[in-house]
């Protein structure tokens, strides 16, 4: 029940979230490429625009969402019960049974 209860939640947020930005839309000036576009070889030192991007302007972007990867993998390895921690509860529940 939890399960259709959260789908149902998912769609009907995804709908709201559609139906308003469907609504009002808006339409900013390209600053950001118009820059990247004019700017790159200055920047980057190269002269593709699409190395540009992925190694410049996209580089801090990619490492911090590494961090964060990293981060939550250690997080996890520090709360989840090691292997002797589920050896020892399984022999627990093996004694607890006979």
């Amino acid at each position: 029940m939890r399960i259709v209860l959260s789908a149902l939640l998912v769609i009907l947020l995804f709908t709201v979230v559609t139906h308003m930005t469907m609504e009002y839309p808006e339409r900013h000036e390209p600053v950001l490429s118009a820059y990247i576009i004019e700017h790159f070889k200055e920047d980057a030192h190269t002269d593709n625009a699409v190395t540009a991007v992925l190694l410049n302007y996209r580089m801090f972007d990619t490492m911090f969402e590494v961090l964060i990867l990293l981060t939550a993998i250690i997080g996890m390895k520090q709360f989840l019960p090691g292997p002797k921690d589920l050896q020892q509860l399984h022999k627990k529940e093996e004694s607890r049974d006979q």
